[in-house]
Parts: structure tokens; sequence; C-alpha cells
């Protein structure tokens, strides 16, 4: 091969090296500034609004619901610049409501009987950094953390962008000032218009080892999920703001087991 050759094949070679090299590489503030602009103009001084719709529950663990099917429901989500919450109401005795809520320093999950809690709401109830960070329904609510990430304390990293649910969006690990302890918080938002597409909260929980290596085969290593996701973009309140919300919990080991909640706003007030 001529001197020629070889020079032209190693500019060849280096070429695509180099134009990657130029291009901008996103950092955390970069998609946090976009998802803010894509959100609209917040007026944090007088930012609260209560958000009204339907909601189905669906889940194929055993006992979850009285009746086949997804069960149909109301939720209201009211939220302002100290906190929110959000009521799921649902027509059966055995499930007759939910309410995740945080005000002022407290975190509320309500029992659902007496004594005792959804699967989603003990999650929440363990890992209350969901609630006392604002986190749980996104964009929807004024209490938003990426609103007021300096006065909170918390921290962003970008990680590129990744799958979910077979999309590429870029994500975000979020990482509050305290505790949230071993609990992982992933926001995900759109590649063309950076609005907020979903948040996942995922925590591991190691099983003990048991007596015998025939018990510990027995115990499998737990896995819990929540994944929430946003669509359907709408103006709502002078912001742009989806209006479809889903809700899913899953609890997986041996078997997995989940719960949906698919809520759709209809309406929305001061």
């Amino acid at each position: 091969m001529s001197r020629f050759s070889v020079a032209f094949a190693l500019v060849f070679a280096i070429t695509p090296a180099l134009a990657g090299a130029g291009e901008p590489k996103l950092k955390a503030e970069d998609v946090l500034a976009r998802s803010l602009s894509a959100l609209g103009p917040v007026d944090r001084a007088q930012s609260a609004r209560t958000l009204q719709g339907t909601c189905a529950m669906s889940s194929p663990a055993s006992g979850a619901t009285a009746v086949a099917g997804a069960l149909p429901g109301q939720f209201t989500f009211a939220s302002s610049t100290t906190g929110f919450r959000l009521g799921m109401q649902f027509p059966v005795q055995g499930y007759p409501a939910e309410t995740f809520a945080f005000q002022g320093d407290k975190p509320e999950v309500a029992f659902v009987q007496p004594g005792h809690r959804s699967a989603v709401g003990h999650f929440l109830s363990t890992n209350d950094v969901i609630l006392r960070e604002g986190l749980l329904g996104g964009v929807l609510s004024a209490d938003w953390p990426l609103l007021s990430l300096a006065e909170r304390g918390a921290k962003l990293r970008y990680d590129g962008l990744k799958k979910l649910d077979n999309r590429e969006l870029h994500r975000l690990s979020y990482r509050a000032k305290k505790g949230q302890d071993t609990l992982d918080v992933w926001l995900f938002f759109e590649p063309e218009t950076f609005r907020h597409a979903a948040t996942v909260y995922r925590k591991s929980q190691a099983q003990s080892m048991g007596a015998t290596i025939e018990q510990s085969s027995r115990e499998s290593d737990m896995y819990f999920t929540l994944e929430e996701t946003f669509g359907e973009w709408k103006t709502l309140d002078g912001l742009v703001l989806p209006t479809s919300w889903t809700m899913r919990y899953e609890m997986q080991a041996r078997q997995t087991q989940y719960w949906k909640y698919e809520m759709q706003v209809q309406g929305a007030q001061k």
C-alpha cells in the first residue's frame, strides 16, 4: 500500500471520531433547563392546582380487588408549593380508597382497611422520601422538585440515553439530600421535546440465608419497582402538562405480582 493510501485510510478512520467529539455533550443542567422550558412559564409564588379525573386499578394479584378486570374509580390530585394530596376512590367495600400525601413535613399513606395498607401504599410508606421530595405525580405536581432543586439540596446526574419500555429516553439519576438510602430514582425525558416521560423508583432486598442449603435455595432476593409514566400532553393551567398518568407497582421474587393504576385528567382548577 502506498504512503498516500495509508494516510487516506487513517484520515477516513479518524474523521468520524473527530466529528463525534465536536458534538456538545448534554449535562444534567441542560436536560433540567430544557425540561422546564418545555413545561412553560411557572410562577412559583402562585403555583397551586387541583386535577380531577377517572382512574382504573387492575392487578392479577390474588385478592387485589373484589371484582374481575379493571376496577373503575375517580381521583383528585391537589398540589401547591408546600405539598400535595392524591386521593383515589373505588366503589367496593374491600378497597374503598387510597390516599398519598405530604403536607408541611409529614408524609401520609392511609390504610385501605384498619391497620392494613395496600402493596403500593406499603412501598410508599417505607420509602417516604418519594412523598417528602414531591416526586410523586411528576410535572403534574406544583411541588415538582425540579422546580426548586437548589432549595431542596437534591443532586442530578445525567446517565445518557437509556431504554425504558422500548423507548430511548434521556435519564437523570435523582439523589435527595437525605433519606433516600438504597432507593434508586430515575427521571426520564423525551429526546425530542424534553418532556418528563417517566419516573422509576427501584429497590432490592436480599434474603437472609436459610439454616440449610435447601432452605436457602427456596429463598429469592426481592425487587420492588414503582414506575410512573406520563403522556397525552395538553395545555392546562397555562402549562403543558400530561393528561394521562399511569402508576405500576411490581414486586418480583420467585413470582412477580403487579398493581396498575391508570389515571386520566379531565379537569384542572386553581
